[in-house]
């Protein structure tokens, strides 16, 4: 069970990446312009290109972080687009390809990094900036300003197009997120736990399924490796449940309040995340249970899990009343099927509580 990045390490490299990658496309093109330039005496795209070598600096320094990025890539493109107009300005010449071209980045950068708001007055700004310095022009020239307005209103579109895909997806994401976790103590809950369940029998039985056309009896397909009773196929570890349920908890919600009730599961479900190893998966099962996952082919392992869960929860002091808890172990090799197994980490939760409560209970036959 590979622990998930965080969703908002996954957008925090992407955006990362998108900025890097504009940056060094807009050193790339300021490049290739100062190569026509400089024979013309033109140096503004030097000092573009030297600028995207800077913020390349800046955005590959992971100790800056996204949101100031966003302002020096603002504010870089704010002072470039006005530099760009006074040098169009003071030149007598045509709009050229380059210049048109510069312009057009700091309508991308404007669009990728400011409020959508902001980045639509920024453009109409600019584009309002190139129509007076092309009605100015004698003769006039509207039609390169037509067509950059063509392209800031493009950009424009397709940015809140794209930004309203990636709402309705967060959005998305959000509620299927919801689904799966518990919302008193931020659990995953028992549909997501049961998923995980079922998945893992199923790539267990896609693994000891024989291979096709096998010939006769007992032949294995070359490297295939055989898969024996208490082990899971396809070179996966062995997978064990705990389900655990606070001794006495109706005593609490009825001594203390609800209010109190709710606090002591928090405080319970921290204790467990905390004793849990990496590749645990912890959920909220339902009501005072809870159910751990352990990635582990080893009985021994659950045992030492459980002895780790019990004296931390009698140790750890939080001011709210004491709780125990008992817990019923199985191991998916004693199972054949979620269900099967669920039953019998139940069957032995009970036999925990029979036995006197804050203890596991592992016993190996299946009639309690």
């Amino acid at each position: 069970m590979p622990v998930a990045v965080p969703p908002e390490q996954h957008l925090d490299l992407t955006r990362r990446r998108g900025y890097l990658f504009g940056c060094l496309g807009a050193a790339v093109a300021y490049g290739v312009l100062s190569i026509d330039g400089w024979a013309a005496g033109d140096w503004r795209p030097l000092v573009g290109m030297a600028v995207c070598s800077l913020l390349i600096l800046t955005v590959l320094d992971r100790r800056i972080t996204l949101q100031r990025l966003d302002g020096l890539l603002g504010l870089a493109s704010d002072f470039g687009a006005l530099f760009m107009l006074w040098s169009v300005f003071h030149n007598a010449g045509p709009f050229s390809a380059q210049t048109m071209l510069m312009f057009s980045i700091f309508l991308v950068v404007w669009f990728g990094v400011r409020a959508f708001r902001a980045a639509v007055i920024r453009a109409a700004l600019l584009c309002a900036g190139i129509l007076l310095i092309g009605l100015l022009r004698q003769p006039p020239e509207p039609i390169p300003v037509l067509y950059f307005v063509f392209l800031a209103f493009l950009v424009g579109q397709m940015t809140f197009a794209g930004r309203q895909i990636r709402q309705e997806a967060s959005a998305r994401a959000h509620y299927a997120d919801l689904a799966l976790t518990d919302p008193l103590t931020g659990l995953l809950n028992r549909r997501a736990l049961y998923e995980t369940l079922q998945a893992h029998y199923t790539r267990q039985a896609s693994a000891s399924r024989p291979a096709p056309d096998g010939g006769g009896k007992g032949w294995r397909a070359p490297g295939r490796r055989e898969t024996r009773p208490g082990k899971t196929g396809g070179g996966e570890t062995g997978l064990g449940v705990l389900l655990l349920d606070l001794d006495h908890f109706k005593t609490i919600n009825d001594s203390y309040g609800h209010d109190i009730g709710d606090r002591v599961l928090q405080h319970v479900a921290g204790v467990l995340e905390g004793c849990a190893a990496p590749g645990d998966q912890v959920a909220r099962w339902g009501g005072e249970e809870f159910l751990i996952l352990v990635s582990t082919s080893e009985r021994s392992a659950l045992e030492q899990r459980c002895h780790r869960i019990l004296a931390a929860l009698r140790t750890i002091h939080s001011g709210l009343p004491p709780v125990t808890l008992s817990i019923g172990m199985a191991h998916a090799s004693e199972a054949p099927d979620v269900d099967s197994l669920l039953r019998l980490a139940d069957r032995r939760l009970y036999r925990a509580k029979r036995d006197g409560r804050d203890r596991m209970n592992k016993d190996t036959l299946l009639n309690l």
